[in-house]
């Protein structure tokens, strides 16, 4: 009984680890320069007082 309740966990825990693989190519993060990201801060508060 335990080796069924062992073999049944490794094949959930395998399904598990496999799902979880990211296989898109690019990058979902976008890497800004200081000056990017202060203009975009500074387009952010303009938007937030108009």
């Amino acid at each position: 009984m335990k080796t069924i309740l062992l073999f049944i966990t490794l094949i959930f825990s395998a399904m598990a680890v496999s799902s979880c693989t990211n296989d898109e190519s690019d990058t979902e993060f976008d890497i800004l320069t200081p000056e990017e990201e202060q203009q975009t801060a500074l387009k952010t508060e303009q938007d937030n007082v108009n």
